[in-house]
């Protein structure tokens, strides 16, 4: 298993979506609400800050950050491990049913 850090739950603070999907794509100003799973602490960042904490981890355009995470998770590319998956959040179903 996983120990959470770098798995976030994100949601368009908006809530905007799309009826369908691929009907339009987001833009670097739209704010994300965010949850890692490690300890489900929040941040609210722009798709912008997203991206940039995910290529080159902490730096001047990617906002302050409260996750223990670094973020640089394409570092080294393919080859490295390097990668982004994009999944429907799946909610642990309740003991017993």
């Amino acid at each position: 298993g996983s120990s959470g850090e770098g798995i976030w739950i994100i949601k368009l603070k908006a809530g905007n979506y799309c009826s369908t999907y691929g009907e339009r794509s987001c833009t670097d100003d739209e704010v994300l609400d965010m949850m890692e799973a490690n300890d489900n602490h929040s941040e609210e960042h722009t798709v912008a800050e997203l991206i940039e904490f995910c290529v080159s981890g902490r730096t001047g355009k990617s906002g302050t950050w409260t996750s223990k995470g670094v973020g640089k998770y394409l570092e080294g590319g393919k080859a490295a491990g390097g990668q982004l998956v994009d999944q429907r959040f799946c909610p642990r179903i309740v003991e017993g049913e």
